[in-house]
């Protein structure tokens, strides 16, 4: 049996710690200058530089829009330099609309650290489910109603 490589062992417990609903662990795994690229042309897609930006124009957006949003983990493929993991994400809008789209991540690695992450999914979907990504930065945040709602998880560790 082949070990996995450092690299592709810090993406394997990322992503447990993410499915479990805790994001703080992907972003402590990132660089600073972290590059965070979707596929695609609509609002949602492109490149985004710096943690910071990525959280200010890619996930308050989405957890705006999203009530309930998890991601598990699928498939690992360890290149070393470079992981691919193949996921699953299941989401609810505030509409009450599935988003439960298939990703592959390519994850970047300099000096242990994730440099680059490519995320590679259903545009279509995007499209079709979510709002334009600038319309959703000025949305409230949807907030379920009373303690224990089964909408009241997030995998965004990002609430700063």
């Amino acid at each position: 049996m082949t070990s996995l490589s450092p690299n592709a062992q810090l993406v394997s417990a990322v992503f447990d710690e993410v499915a479990k609903g805790n994001g703080a662990p992907f972003w402590e795994a990132c660089h600073d200058d972290v590059v965070w690229r979707t596929i695609g042309h609509g609002s949602w897609s492109g490149e985004f530089v710096g943690k910071q930006t990525i959280i200010d124009e890619i996930f308050r957006p989405l957890n705006r829009v999203l009530v309930e949003r998890a991601t598990r983990p699928v498939r690992l493929i360890d290149g070393g330099q470079v992981v691919v993991l193949q996921a699953r994400g299941e989401g609810l809008t505030h509409d009450g609309r599935r988003y439960d789209n298939d990703y592959a991540f390519v994850i970047h690695f300099r000096e242990g650290k994730i440099a680059r992450y490519e995320e590679y999914c259903d545009t279509d979907l995007i499209a079709r489910v979510l709002p334009d990504r600038i319309a959703a930065k000025s949305m409230p945040k949807p907030e379920p109603s009373g303690p224990g709602h089964p909408l009241r998880r997030s995998v965004e560790g990002t609430r700063r």
